[in-house]
């Protein structure tokens, strides 16, 4: 078995099954019930890997945009900090699931089923219309403001990049989201900062191999130090790779390690199947087909 051959098989191991599938949509439709009935909802919809299709089998997580009225965020005349916001999210969640653990978190509040799914659930409300025509929203910004961001025209850009990638975008994605899990412990790397990196960097377009599109991923994350990058639509401002400097230096280890691993790897490659199947299985920490 080649090492092309066994990146496809471990691509095909890390699909979501469709009972993950099923009970992260199952959870979204309580979750949507409840809100119904606390707020004047005007749109909840998922965001991040799900609609994008790059979560993987293993972290059943769902990111639920719930788009309030402006009355429910408002004291009087004025809006309610985000901290205020995601608080009285918090306790209204918390009476629906007394049984769950529900917390804050920096941009949403999270509520872990006992079944292993994760919903975060991100407050927001409508601020206005790109000039595509697509709705931007103002979203919790993890300092007690708020900050604007468009998930579908952020979606649809990692969409069409992914397509000019004949779908190696989508699975390089997933394969980097594997190798968090994989590391011990596992690394703090946002999923938005690794899509979006992807799509503006384009690595994965043309006649490139899963190891060379992982490899140069590393690369470039190491030669950037897991800096934030400016939002290339110009609409979120910066798009963090970690939410503190301490996983910031974490990371930063690991994506060390692993490039220098997968730089042997593809150097081994092109004479020893056999030690280029062994890098590879340190990089996803004995997780590698071989």
């Amino acid at each position: 078995m080649s090492v092309s051959d066994s990146f496809a098989k471990l691509i095909d191991k890390i699909q979501p099954t469709g009972r993950e599938i099923e009970r992260t949509v199952q959870h979204a439709k309580q979750i949507r019930t409840r809100l119904e009935q606390s707020y004047n909802l005007r749109k909840l919809f998922s965001a991040g890997s799900f609609p994008r299709r790059t979560f993987v089998h293993g972290s059943s997580d769902i990111d639920l945009f719930a788009v309030f009225s402006r009355d429910d965020l408002r004291c009087g005349e004025r809006y309610v900090n985000s901290s205020t916001a995601l608080s009285n999210l918090k306790q209204d969640l918390e009476g629906r699931y007394p049984s769950s653990a529900v917390y804050r978190d920096v941009h949403a509040v999270v509520v872990e089923f006992s079944d292993g799914v994760k919903v975060d659930v991100v407050p927001s409300r409508f601020h206005g219309m790109t000039q595509a025509n697509r709705p931007i929203y103002k979203m919790p910004d993890g300092n007690g403001d708020w900050m604007l961001t468009s998930p579908e025209s952020h979606a649809e850009y990692v969409a069409e990049a992914d397509g000019k990638s004949v779908g190696k975008l989508r699975r390089t994605a997933q394969l980097m989201k594997f190798w968090r899990q994989c590391r011990t412990p596992s690394v703090p790397l946002s999923s938005f900062h690794i899509e979006m990196l992807l799509a503006a960097s384009r690595i994965c377009e043309g006649a490139r191999s899963y190891a060379t599109c992982v490899t140069e991923l590393f690369q470039l994350l190491a030669q950037r130090e897991c800096l934030a990058f400016r939002d290339p639509l110009q609409i979120s401002g910066n798009i963090g790779a970690t939410r503190s400097f301490q996983q910031r230096e974490l990371a930063l280890r690991s994506i060390l390690y692993s490039r220098d691993h997968a730089k042997e790897a593809l150097s081994a490659e092109r004479s020893n199947v056999s030690e280029a199947k062994r890098q590879w299985g340190i990089v996803f920490n004995g997780n590698f087909p071989r």
